[in-house]
């Protein structure tokens, strides 16, 4: 698969914290229920308060962590979390790829020549696609050998590769503005068959999370935009060639804070897959807690909240299923904290775990198909 022949090393952490719980973290407007859930007493809104899950063992890995994901074709046995780590310091333009095991808390780091955004697991066992700058490549982390890029990326110069994810067909994947304002970003398909990459939208200033859902009248895609707070839904024809059409799902005036990364909520409630979506949410504010919202896709309507204390800067939410309920956890990032904020918020960086009503995790992406002579 035109692997390097210079191989990252792997970094098995053994010092990462699984299942540690902070201090109390309830609040007196909420109310205790029978299932672990809080209630807005004023409006009804369910709330979750999730409790500190793993804190990395180095302080590179929690400057800006991200992209995490329920690992399903890795070649060793248990409960896997694959994780991306986008650069491990200010003013450092390295990242890395990191696998959690979910059971002994032990992570293994991957460098990475460069930045990632995102990653996406492929039909070969143990092998992961890796958006990073303004490429993608291949890693075997049974090796820790990173390949040459698959392809480069005709983005411009002031961008690099953002959040993304697997759809049929390819991936799916966005870029962000390094200086955060410029409207110079966009998102992009690159067609595993054809080797090719095509621009689906444009004028985006930080392409982040996304999810795609397959309807009659044509691909309903829901992405954010985080600096302009815009979480919109697009309907894109079949090829997703054509926008059809475009709309806010809430408007930026009505959010908590910066949309980052985000996953469809699954079926339940009344409501099929897709119909809401999990929101994470950056503070970059000088506040203690972080936050994630239920958000429903039809009409805007926040049903559900999950508080994360101790750290305001959410990056994403993923479902995993632990001791036979399905949970969220949440990857929060250090990036950009004075210490000032940082003091009031002692688990900026490390993941949370919170419960949720859902009694099945949303279907996972699908593995990226590798073309033999890839």
């Amino acid at each position: 698969m035109g692997f390097s022949e210079t191989a990252p090393t792997m970094n098995s952490t053994t010092e990462a914290t699984l299942g540690e719980v902070d201090a109390d973290c309830r609040r007196p407007e909420w109310r205790r229920t029978q299932t672990a859930c809080w209630y807005d007493l004023a409006g009804m809104i369910r709330r979750f308060v999730g409790e500190l899950f793993f804190r990395p063992a180095v302080e590179e890995l929690r400057y800006l962590p991200e992209g995490l994901r329920v690992l399903r074709n890795f070649p060793e046995p248990g409960a896997k979390l694959g994780w991306v780590a986008i650069q491990h310091a200010a003013g450092v333009a390295e990242g890395s790829f990191n696998v959690l095991d979910l059971e002994s808390g032990a992570n293994s780091t991957f460098p990475l020549r460069g930045r990632p955004g995102f990653f996406a697991e492929t039909t070969e066992p143990g092998v992961v696609l890796v958006g990073m700058e303004r490429e993608l490549a291949l890693l075997d982390v049974r090796t820790g050998r990173l390949s040459e890029a698959v392809v480069q990326i005709d983005a411009h110069q002031g961008t690099i590769i953002n959040d993304g994810l697997a759809i049929d067909g390819g991936v799916l994947f966005g870029t962000k503005d390094l200086e955060f304002k410029r409207p110079i970003a966009a998102l992009y398909f690159f067609d595993t068959l054809t080797q090719k990459v095509q621009t689906i939208l444009d004028g985006q200033t930080c392409s982040n999370g996304k999810y795609l859902r397959r309807e009659a009248a044509g691909a309903a895609l829901i992405d954010i935009d985080t600096t302009p707070k815009r979480i919109s839904r697009y309907l894109l024809d079949a090829k997703l060639e054509r926008l059809i059409e475009a709309r806010p799902i809430r408007p930026a005036e009505s959010l908590p804070a910066l949309p980052d990364g985000l996953r469809p909520a699954p079926e339940g409630r009344g409501e099929q897959e897709g119909d809401c979506v999990i929101v994470a949410y950056y503070n970059p504010a000088d506040v203690a807690d972080g936050l994630a919202q239920q958000i429903r896709v039809s009409d805007g309507a926040v049903v559900c909240e999950w508080i994360v204390p101790g750290s305001p800067r959410v990056t994403c939410p993923e479902f995993v299923r632990l001791d036979g309920k399905v949970k969220l956890l949440f990857t929060t990032a250090v990036e950009g904290m004075p210490s000032e904020t940082r003091r009031q918020a002692p688990g900026a960086g490390c993941m949370y775990i919170a419960d949720s009503e859902f009694d099945d995790p949303p279907a996972p992406p699908p593995l990226v198909h590798l073309r033999e002579d890839v």
